[in-house]
């Protein structure tokens, strides 16, 4: 709540004592007070003094001028006069600001004391108030506290019956889960006997054909399927040994691969390392040679030229031969790598023409296979043949047994109907056939008129929501549901709005409004079924109160004492009246009440200024409307205000989606509805009657024929079983039939799966063909580079043998030169050595360089003979899964036919055990049944105890519904809520008195503020100008005080000087007696001294000068 405390300027503490200097400041303007008297006279001691008495709370003495003062302001000059002037205009500004700030402080005092009146009465009114807000808070604390209270026992209450309800729907869901088990093992006992009868009815079947031929023929293709069977495990077993030497070989060629790939990484590092001697020969060669060449420098003689060039021939040959070996070392390397590479793919050769002969051998394998399971096929196909002619046999002789049972069946009928004609109840066979549908029909006409007046006594049937359902208006029964939760509706009671009777007796009252705004010339409205409900339950909130529910749109209500009334009058005629007057004064003439609606939106201001707004004349406003197009009404007699509620919904929206009808027809349809209502335990009556009557009939007629009909049907029976028996035989001819025609193809697929293994043998063998040419090609191949190899082998041994003779012819060459040159030969010896580290290198890097091409090369052989590998491994994997494949199919094939063959013979053993079999099967369906009907038992008691859940829980909820359906706040606000119970309601009417009691503090105190308020310009500039004039006596005050700190401070100044040359030189003459003070004794005051003298020395202007002071008491300055 808003609280009233403004702030105000005002004097703290009432008025307060004037600001006062400390001591020794006041000390020093007494003295100087003085001074300034023996300079100018004694006129200004005066002011001086009431200055001096005025800041000082003590009694202060006015100051005596000594002689030696007197003479002294004698001989001051005008200098120091003039500064005592300045201080005497001060002390008149000071005054001056003195009397002004008493003049301002008595206008504030005179307008404080009213102002602090009103304050305190304004913050009396602020406590009032509080308290009144404080009451209210607890008020409405203590009410939502209550319905809090209220609503967690509902909440309470309806989960507990919600917990309970859950239980019990726990308990059924459970006992549905039973039953359904149960069903389902009924179910399964069912299926176990259905199989149960088929097993039985193969088993009837199998001994009846189990003839000698039959299971002649049976154990005839068992035999043969055991034969393919044999076949097809030992073809198995070599395709599963092959594969197992395939992959034996594949894991071979791998290690041989892995084995060859490590040779090759071996002879790459060895080739490296070669290279790198190489480099190191070359350079250690070459150092030697250079040293040979200085050597031969330094040497002469023909001798030793001669002998030189025998040396250098000789080397130059030794390296023509060297070279020509290694011409043909490289040769026979290339050769031996050929002949490597032949031998390789020749091995690769031989491994796939092994390969595609396995294929061969594999094809004529399936070969044998397939032309086995044709032979069957023929058998079995001669077997299937041989049977389908037995079964027709069989056939015939069973359509004989249906003849005659047929005509004992005629002869039985015949029978029955002489015994009808010699009856006395007619055509009595005919009758009784009829008389049976007719108490079946009878039993469905009595249930559904059970039905129909069952849901004619409900709540809903006898009110609009059951009318609404039965012209498919299922919208506008929701929505009185809908608007159920602020309308109270009570579905059901006679005097709600929406009860039939108060339903029809809307109609009239819809003619009303169409009568009268026929009578002014505008178009009938029609009527929709939502409109309609929308009044009816806008009219339950119009009951309670005097006004429009929240789900009102364009509506008018009127409550009256009859619906003898004519409401439409009621809402027109004094509104019209209204309106035209206003309309008159508006200056708008006489408006038709077809152009009211138009005329009063096109010029509502003024309307509104004569007093016609929409809140008075909206009723006739509503009805005139000339674009409405539909609208509904809703009565209500409860009498809670008024003995009758009459609500008009009216609209020009609705009519676009909704179905729209005119009065009579709707009110057609709503008689329609009522008779139905009426006329359904008429018809449950008749049709008891007639259900009954039936029944009576049908047992009469039945006893009459009973004998002569169960003649018939045992007849009928024998028709029955010989008609299942040729239907039987039928369907073994059927079954023969399909044998023979399934034989037939599986004789031409295995024909087809023979010539298909024909075909295979033939490519196999062309295969082979081609792989053996290839074989002889490599091995030609092979020959000739084995061949070419020999010769490169000669070429390399004879150049060996002559690089031996032109090495020893150089070493004989060297001997001779060292004859001549000791140096030479030495270097030549270095050199020699030298040149043969780099031959041992560069041949081992031939070496290593031919290692690492046969390296590559047997990698790559290896590498292909491994492929090689693979791939005949996969042949040999997919050989030994079709053999896999064909021996599962042999297998079925013989445990198939083994089968037939074991239930021919077992016929009489099978057959036994089939119908002790189907007799446990149905004893298992009776016990499921006995089971399921327990458990149905069961669910019916559980929906029983769900359904008394269920209504405990409704009516909790109901309860916890109405709680929650009391609007706290609005009943907080008004003192009352239809759903509340006495306490609430109590609650609710101290909140409404507490909130008047904060509304009338809340006045008192808004009157105390506008008083204060009121007051409130005058004792503020009251305080401003007090406070203002203040501020100007104390910076008077302020600028006195500093001309006299000015004054002191040049006259310390020149005391100073004075005291200088005094020193330099004594002044003649005495000081007086009294006060005086020698220089020898003591230094003179100085500015800012703090002792409270009675007189002091001064030295104005270079005179030195002595006054007497007042005596006043230190005193600290107050601040305000």
């Amino acid at each position: 709540m808003t609280k009233y405390a403004p702030k105000h300027s005002e004097v703290s503490g009432g008025a307060k004592p004037r600001p006062t200097f400390s001591g020794h400041k006041a000390t020093r303007l007494a003295v100087t007070a003085a001074t300034t008297i023996a300079m100018t006279g004694s006129s200004l001691l005066a002011p001086f003094s009431a200055f001096a008495n005025d800041v000082s709370d003590t009694t202060a003495q006015n100051a005596i001028m000594s002689p030696l003062a007197v003479h002294a302001g004698e001989a001051a000059g005008s200098a120091v006069k003039a500064d005592a002037q300045k201080i005497a205009d001060l002390q008149a500004a000071i005054d001056a600001a003195k009397a002004a700030e008493a003049d301002a402080k008595s206008d504030y005092d005179t307008v404080a004391a009213p102002y602090t009146e009103k304050q305190a009465a304004r913050d009396n009114a602020q406590s009032t108030y509080d308290v009144s807000v404080s009451d209210n808070s607890q008020a409405e604390a203590a009410a939502r506290a209550e319905y809090a209270r209220q609503l967690d026992e509902s909440v309470k209450a309806a989960d507990s019956a919600s917990a309970t309800l859950k239980d019990a729907q726990g308990k059924l869901d459970a006992a549905k889960t039973d039953a359904e088990d149960k069903s389902k093992v009924l179910d399964a006992a069912k299926q176990a006997a259905a199989d149960a009868q088929a097993k039985l009815e193969a088993a009837q079947k199998a001994a009846a054909n189990a003839t000698p031929e039959e299971i002649k023929v049976a154990e005839q293709a068992a035999a043969d399927a055991q034969a393919a069977l044999d076949q097809a495990k030992a073809a198995k077993a070599t395709a599963d040994s092959a594969l197992a030497d395939a992959q034996q070989a594949q894991s071979a060629a791998q290690s041989a691969y892995d084995e060859a790939a490590g040779t090759l990484a071996s002879a790459q590092q060895e080739k490296n390392a070669a290279d790198g001697k190489v480099v190191a020969a070359q350079t250690a060669y070459d150092s030697a040679q250079a040293d040979l060449a200085a050597a031969k420098a330094g040497a002469e003689g023909p001798e030793y030229d001669a002998a030189q060039a025998k040396v250098d021939a000789a080397q130059s040959a030794l390296d023509q031969a060297k070279q020509q070996q290694a011409t043909a070392e490289a040769g026979l390397s290339q050769a031996n790598s050929d002949v490597a590479s032949k031998r390789d793919a020749l091995t690769g050769a031989e491994s796939e023409l092994e390969a595609k002969k396995q294929t061969v051998a594999a094809a004529e394998h399936d070969v044998t296979a397939a032309q086995t399971k044709a032979d069957a096929a023929q058998s079995e196909l001669t077997s299937a043949k041989q049977a389908h002619a037995a079964e027709l046999e069989k056939a015939m002789a069973a359509q004989k047994q249906v003849d005659q049972a047929k005509a004992e069946k005629e002869q039985a009928d015949k029978a029955l109907e002489a015994i009808a004609a010699a009856g006395e109840t007619g055509y009595i066979i005919g009758e009784c056939k009829t008389g049976a549908q007719a108490v079946i029909d009878a039993q469905k006409a009595y249930d559904t008129c059970k039905a129909a007046t069952d849901k004619a006594t409900t709540a809903e049937a006898q009110s609009v929501i059951g009318f609404y359902q039965f012209i498919g208006a299922n919208d506008a029964a929701n929505i009185i549901y809908r608007q159920s939760d602020k309308n109270p509706t009570t579905i059901g009671d006679k005097k709600d709005g929406t009860s039939l009777d108060n339903a029809k007796l809307s109609f009239n009252k819809l003619r009303e409004i169409n009568e009268y705004r026929a009578s002014v010339g505008l178009s009938e409205l029609r009527v929709t079924a939502e409109q309609m409900a929308i009044a009816q339950s806008d009219s339950n909130y119009s009951d309670k109160t005097l006004g429009h529910s929240d789900y009102a749109n364009c509506e008018n209500a009127a409550w009256n004492f009859s619906t003898k009334e004519n409401i439409a009058h009621q809402w027109v005629d004094a509104e019209k009246e209204i309106f035209d007057e206003a309309a008159a004064k508006a200056g708008l003439g006489n408006v038709a009440p077809k152009d009211a609606w138009d005329t009063f939106w096109s010029h509502k201001t003024e309307f509104e200024k004569q007093g016609a707004d929409f809140g008075t004349v909206g009723h006739y406003l509503n009805i005139v409307q000339p674009n409405a197009k539909t609208m509904g009404y809703g009565i209500n007699s409860r009498g809670t205000l008024w003995p009758y509620v009459f609500v008009l919904e009216i609209d020009n929206n609705y009519g676009s989606y909704e179905k729209e009808y005119s009065i009579d027809e709707l009110e057609n349809l709503f008689d329609q509805y009522q008779l139905s209502l009426s006329k359904a335990s008429d018809n449950l009556a008749a049709a008891k009657t007639n259900l009954e009557q039936k029944r009576s009939t049908a047992a009469s007629k039945a006893d009459a024929v009973k004998a002569a009909e169960t003649l018939v049907a045992q007849k009928q029976e024998g028709i029955v079983a010989a008609n299942s028996d040729l239907a039987a035989k039928n369907d073994s001819v059927a079954s023969a039939a399909a044998a023979v025609a399934l034989a037939k193809q599986n004789l031409a697929k295995a024909n087809g799966k023979v010539a298909e293994a024909e075909n295979q043998v033939k490519a196999a063998q062309s295969n082979v063909a081609t792989a053996e040419q290839v074989v002889n090609q490599k091995r030609a191949e092979l020959k000739a580079s084995q061949e070419q190899a020999a010769q490169s082998q000669k070429k390399v041994d004879d150049a060996k043998a002559e690089t031996l003779v032109k090495q020893q012819a150089l070493q004989d060459a060297k001997k001779e030169l060292a004859k001549y040159s000791a140096d030479v030969a030495a270097a030549q010896e270095k050199a020699d050595e030298a040149h043969q580290a780099l031959d041992e290198a560069t041949a081992a890097q031939t070496s290593a360089q031919s290692a690492l091409e046969k390296a590559k090369l047997d990698g790559a052989a290896k590498k292909q003979a491994l492929d090689t590998a693979k791939d005949n491994a996969e042949a040999k994997a997919a050989t030994a899964e079709h053999a896999t494949s064909n021996l599962a199919t042999a297998e079925n094939d013989f445990a198939s036919k083994k089968a037939r063959a074991d239930a021919l013979s077992n016929a009489a053993d099978n057959l036994a055990t089939a119908e002790a079999a189907k007799k446990d099967a149905d004893t298992a369906v009776t016990e499921a049944g006995v089971a399921l009907g327990a458990a149905n038992d069961a669910i019916a008691n559980a929906e029983q105890a769900v359904e008394n859940s269920q209504a405990a829980s409704d009516a909790a909820a109901a309860t916890l519904g109405k709680l929650k359906s009391i609007n706290v706040e609005n009943g907080i606000a008004t003192g009352s809520d239809a759903n509340a119970n006495d306490t609430l309601n109590a609650l609710f009417a101290k909140c409404v008195a507490a909130k008047q009691a904060e509304h009338n503090a809340k006045a008192a105190l808004d009157a105390a503020q506008a008083d204060l308020d009121a007051a409130t310009p005058a004792y503020t500039e009251a305080l401003n100008a007090y406070n203002e004039a203040k501020a100007k006596r104390v910076a008077a005050e302020q600028a006195l005080k500093d001309e006299i700190a000015r004054q002191e401070q040049e006259a310390a100044k020149a005391e100073q000087a004075k005291i200088t040359q005094a020193a330099a030189k004594p002044v003649a003459g005495k000081p007086s007696a009294g006060n005086a003070k020698t220089a020898d004794n003591s230094a003179l005051p100085t500015t800012g001294d703090n002792a409270a003298l009675a007189g002091e020395t001064f030295v104005i202007g270079g005179v030195v000068l002595v006054a007497a002071g007042v005596f006043l008491t230190d005193k600290k300055r107050r601040q305000e």
